[in-house]
């Protein structure tokens, strides 16, 4: 069996919901892709399984790549860029080296940052701006004009993405049962949606002995769904998010030298870019006063493209319109890029 010999480039985005690798050549064909599961280390159960998601999901990459004449091994690989949920301190880094180094030994070249970084090239490919994402969790990242790099990751103190949404809901309903807040349509919808007949049973079956964790993230479409139809409650907990989202955009701005006009900010997460542009129009209403003068558009890609067009930034390759339309234009299963 040969092994391929032309040089190789691989993006890898990590999050809570999954992880999703691509392997592309030079000119942007997409040669293979791997998914795994959580790959954010202070996410997953452990930290060892976050890794073994991540490294699942790259072989899964060169596993499909590879041809019954033709091998891909780790060494084709030219650059690698790991943009992953949960890089937050240079501990991190060190840590994500040591595990690469031992279960992908043959990896010549790779970088490692914050998954925000995937969503910023995904929306603006010379790499320069502010990204804003909000999926399960939220991050915030910005690259200036000299290369100056931030993440918000830990410096975030604020109860953000579908999580946070699910969660602030719960507690919603919970205060008006007890008369202390305002009455809520998310009462009903709460409800409705895990089949509880009441607010009791449903704290009965949530927070007694062996109860079942609660998925508050899966909540987020109905607080999305529920706000957009004009319900107060639920209108000003997206609100409150978008205003936040909104301002850790601003200091991630200022801390990599961005100013002036036109200052590129990019939105995407499965809730920023949900159907229901509820939290969207929130965040895009805050930065409106904040950063009046700011471009503010929904990555037209998704993350794990921005993380292989980092992969060939990178690696010397240059992201000519052919190259990201052909890695933008690939179709991939709906079910490797579902969160």
């Amino acid at each position: 069996m040969r092994q391929r010999t032309e040089p190789l480039y691989l993006g890898v985005d990590a999050g809570n919901s999954k992880t999703a690798a691509v392997l592309t050549d030079a000119g942007g064909t997409v040669l293979g892709y791997g998914r795994g599961g959580c790959g954010d280390i202070y996410g997953a159960d452990t930290e060892p399984l976050a890794v073994a998601e991540v490294v699942a999901a790259v072989r899964g990459a060169l596993q499909m790549a590879s041809r019954s004449e033709e091998r891909v091994e780790e060494k084709a690989i030219a650059r690698a860029a790991f943009c992953l949920a949960g890089i937050d301190w240079p501990v991190d880094e060190e840590y994500w080296h040591d595990q690469l180094a031992f279960w992908l030994p043959g990896l010549r070249s790779y970088s490692l940052r914050n998954d925000g970084f995937a969503l910023l090239r995904a929306g603006e490919p010379p790499g320069v701006g502010v990204a804003v994402s909000a999926g399960t969790g939220a991050a915030v990242v910005a690259r200036g004009p000299a290369g100056r790099e931030w993440s918000a990751s830990m410096w975030i103190a604020d109860p953000l993405g579908g999580g946070a949404l699910g969660r602030q809901a719960h507690a919603a309903v919970i205060r008006a049962e007890l008369g202390i807040a305002p009455q809520t349509a998310l009462r009903e919808v709460l409800l409705c949606r895990r089949g509880f007949g009441d607010v009791t049973t449903m704290l009965t079956a949530t927070t007694s002995r062996g109860a079942a964790r609660v998925a508050y993230a899966a909540l987020a479409r109905d607080v999305l769904e529920v706000a957009g139809a004009g319900d107060a409650v639920a209108s000003g907990i997206v609100d409150q998010q978008g205003a936040a989202l909104a301002g850790y955009a601003v200091a991630a701005a200022r801390k990599v030298g961005l100013c002036g006009p036109g200052i590129p900010v990019v939105l995407g997460g499965s809730v920023l870019s949900s159907a229901n542009p509820a939290l969207r129009d929130a965040t895009r209403n805050s930065l409106a006063q904040l950063l009046p003068d700011a471009r503010v558009h929904l990555s037209p890609r998704s993350p794990v493209v921005g993380a292989v067009a980092e992969a060939l930034a990178e690696g010397g390759v240059p992201l000519a319109p052919e190259t990201l339309d052909r890695l933008t234009g690939h179709r991939f299963p709906e079910e490797f890029l579902l969160t």
